[in-house]
């Protein structure tokens, strides 16, 4: 269960960054799932679609948020920008960890 809620959260964050490059389609599917927690069956419903074609909408959102934030990379440095004030904020300054999180490619 704390697995699929992390994966859940991850995806939100993404969706949050990158969002808008999905397709319209893709955006409301995406929405009615994480957003507004309905399940597969009941979007199926509300959009006059198969449960395939729900499912095979998410995979493949999940799939290009992925792909984006892999390019990108944006989620990571807000996560390490973050982490830098957290250790500013505990006066833990240390340069060489500062450096290494702008850096941080992946």
């Amino acid at each position: 269960m704390v697995i699929y809620m992390e994966e859940d959260i991850k995806y939100t964050m993404l969706y949050d960054i990158y969002g808008k490059l999905l397709t319209d389609k893709q955006q409301a599917i995406f929405e009615e799932y994480y957003l507004y927690n309905l399940s597969l069956r009941e979007i199926a419903e509300n959009k006059k679609i198969s449960y395939q074609a729900v499912r095979d909408s998410i995979k493949n959102s999940k799939e290009m948020l992925d792909k984006y934030e892999s390019v990108v990379g944006m989620n990571r440095l807000q996560e390490n920008i973050e982490k830098i004030k957290d250790m500013c904020m505990k006066n833990e300054i240390d340069r060489n960890k500062i450096l290494k999180l702008l850096e941080d490619k992946k």
